[in-house]
């Protein structure tokens, strides 16, 4: 998506963008702040939409940069954490240059690696890891590619189980689009970048990080189906979670 179809969502974001923080069960999140928190620090969120999680970054930094491409989302976010007086909101397009905000002690990015184009995506990629400073921490939510084949996987078994022969039950389980060797995956129609593990630990060491934990983020099978028969159960549907220190 680009500016002017964020800002368009700015209002309905609420209903229309899922939720990762509200759906993290196991606290990863709300753990890695609270772990490099310090009130010396600076935070930044990139591509923090209306702002889900300024307030738990302006409880625990000194300064928080709000990041975000669309300025309608900045303002909704603005108004939603007013009291918080240590948040400064920044218009930027993460796929150019990275203006307007310092490098961070620690940078949350949540779901910003999205887009399909190659080209705009590695300028995001570039501007995160140029966003954090050396010895700073990145803390990173993206799709999982393995994911997406999973739900893949359970949308066969769910087809056969309602009688259809396992051909014709794994042609209408594939999501349309040939871009999976790239892991490109639409969601809800929208072409959507998904990641291996080994992709992001790759991507991120040739830019000078370590990585030093990667947990899957699960989700329960209500995010990928509507009324998940009760056979479906584990494993379930994830995001990867990943944090990584910049050392060069």
């Amino acid at each position: 998506m680009h500016e002017q179809e964020w800002d368009q969502v700015a209002t309905t974001f609420e209903e229309e963008i899922f939720n990762v923080p509200a759906n993290d069960h196991k606290g990863l999140i709300t753990e890695a702040v609270e772990r490099f928190a310090s009130r010396d620090a600076v935070a930044t969120d990139l591509g923090c939409g209306v702002g889900r999680t300024l307030p738990l970054l302006a409880g625990h930094f000194g300064r928080v940069y709000a990041v975000d491409v669309s300025s309608a989302c900045l303002a909704v976010a603005e108004e939603a954490c007013g009291a918080h007086a240590n948040i400064r909101y920044v218009h930027a397009d993460l796929s150019k240059d990275r203006k307007g905000y310092p490098q961070g002690d620690l940078v949350l990015c949540i779901n910003t690696w999205l887009n399909a184009d190659a080209a705009m995506r590695a300028g995001i990629v570039r501007n995160t890891c140029q966003s954090v400073k050396r010895g700073g921490h990145l803390v990173l939510v993206v799709p999982a590619l393995g994911s997406a084949l999973l739900s893949t996987l359970r949308q066969v078994q769910l087809n056969q189980r309602m009688g259809m022969d396992p051909a014709k039950a794994e042609r209408k389980a594939l999501p349309e689009g040939n871009g999976w060797a790239h892991g490109i995956v639409p969601i809800d129609g929208v072409p959507t970048k998904h990641f291996m593990a080994e992709e992001l630990q790759a991507l991120l060491a040739e830019r000078g990080f370590v990585v030093e934990a990667v947990e899957k983020l699960e989700y329960g099978w209500d995010t990928e189906f509507i009324d998940p028969p009760a056979w479906m159960s584990a494993p379930y549907p994830w995001d990867w979670f990943l944090v990584a220190r910049r050392v060069r």
